[in-house]
């Protein structure tokens, strides 16, 4: 019984010590493991950042490693990316990676897996240490990539500022031939926070594409330039204005040529044109049907009468002459008005100047203050005979004249007899005389139109 029960202690012990060496020597190994890792200052295996396996690097040469490979490569990248924003009046706002800086967390990313496993304490540690071991463990990590939003922002603002400045004091130009006008000027504005994210998301674009890329930015639309344009065309508008003629003042009125511009086609001109677009319309000038220059010229342009008489007798006689012929010398008849001698002249007295000198009186010559002013009217009245003006008033001398032939003179006598005639044409008529050593001369102006 004794040597039975102390062969089944043997047995026992070696059981025991069986299970337990391994045990023992697992634990050892395990604790000598987790003493290793605790203390080699290495990165767990099986762990990347951005596709660089770092396992068993230092966290120094885990940082070197992703900054001299992929990194590298993705600063280079950022450098070279740009966008360009265009604007409506194809101003343009453009900005590169290298312009804007770029940062990164590659030794935050490089302590985090180096610290992978390593805050769990000594056991958890080495299980965390076996698993990457065996399995990879959840030991892939990425660099983030960051700008410096401020630097973005001042950049952005000024540019907007500068712009909007611009937009703001952009008012119509008007030219000789044309207007122009940048539309919605002075009531929309560029938005900065829409500049900023076309910036901020086309860098990020380009970095990704390895492209430039470029936007083209639309300001809102804007009604009020209808109602500016509509004001600026009652102000600018000038109608056409014909000369006239004044019978009252016997002168031209000015003509004035008509300015304006196409309001409908400009409106559509504009409402169909973007915000912040130059837009320009053609001026028009409408020449008057009638300019002052064209009707002055008409005005006595023709020599439509003339007759030439020689002055004979005393000085009375001729002194008569001239005070008559300085009565009419010039006068204006309007379409259609009556020439009357004796009204032109009015009577023939001493208090005027008229003397005493021959005149025919009941067929003989005789002595009458103002004699010799017969030699006036007569002279008129031949001129005109052939001319196709109506006369309405004319009596014949009762004896011959020396200074017309019988037939073309006219006699007056205030009171009595006079000579009239109408201005039966379509524009005035001027009766010019002149005496010049005894040689009295009467012309009439006025206006032949050609058929």
């Amino acid at each position: 019984m004794y040597r039975k029960s102390k062969k089944r202690k043997r047995i026992r012990t070696i059981i025991i010590l069986t299970f337990a060496i391994p045990l023992y020597l697992a634990v050892l190994a395990f604790c000598i493991l987790g003493v290793h890792v605790s203390t080699s200052g290495r990165i767990y295996p099986n762990v990347s950042i951005d596709w660089i396996d770092v396992s068993w690097l230092t966290y120094e040469e885990a940082v070197a490693a992703i900054e001299n490979g992929r990194l590298q490569d993705y600063e280079e990248r950022w450098n070279s990316s740009s966008v360009s924003v265009m604007l409506p009046d194809y101003s343009e706002m453009v900005f590169t990676g290298e312009e804007v800086l770029l940062t990164h967390d590659s030794r935050a990313v490089a302590a985090k897996a180096y610290y992978r496993g390593r805050d769990n304490g000594f056991v958890m540690n080495t299980i965390m240490y076996l698993q990457h071991l065996r399995y990879g463990g959840k030991g892939f990590f990425e660099v983030s990539f960051m700008r410096d939003p401020e630097l973005l922002h001042s950049r952005v603002a000024a540019f907007a500022q500068s712009y909007n400045d611009k937009l703001e004091s952009s008012t119509p130009i008007i030219h000789a031939d044309k207007i122009v006008m940048v539309k919605g000027a002075g009531q929309v504005r560029a938005d900065e926070a829409d500049l900023f994210e076309m910036v901020y998301l086309g860098l990020f674009e380009s970095f990704s594409g390895g492209r430039h890329v470029s936007f083209s930015y639309a300001l809102p639309e804007s009604s009020a330039d209808m109602a500016e344009l509509v004001a600026m065309w009652q102000d600018l508008l000038i109608r056409p204005l014909s000369a006239e003629y004044d019978p009252e003042t016997k002168t031209v009125s000015d003509s004035s040529v008509g300015v304006g511009f196409d309001l409908v086609g400009a409106a559509t001109l504009l409402g169909g044109t973007e915000s912040g677009k130059t837009v320009s319309f053609d001026i028009y000038y409408t020449p008057p049907e009638v300019t002052r220059e064209y009707l002055e010229g008409l005005l006595y342009r023709d020599l439509i009468a003339e007759e030439v008489t020689q002055i004979a007798g005393t000085s009375n006689r001729l002194n008569n002459i001239v005070l008559a012929s300085a009565e009419i010398d010039g006068i204006i008849l309007e379409p259609g008005e009556e020439f009357s001698f004796n009204r032109v002249v009015g009577v023939r007295s001493t208090a005027k100047g008229y003397r005493d000198a021959p005149g025919i009186q009941q067929g003989r010559y005789v002595p009458m203050v103002g004699g010799g002013i017969c030699q006036v009217s007569s002279t008129i009245h031949s001129a005109i005979m052939d001319t196709g003006l109506q006369v309405t008033e004319r009596h014949a001398h009762g004896l011959p004249v020396a200074y017309l032939p019988r037939g073309r003179d006219a006699t007056v006598y205030w009171g009595r007899l006079d000579f009239r005639f109408v201005n039966n044409t379509e524009h005035p008529i001027r009766i010019d005389i002149e005496i010049e050593d005894r040689t009295l001369t009467v012309q009439v102006y006025g206006t032949i139109i050609e058929p």
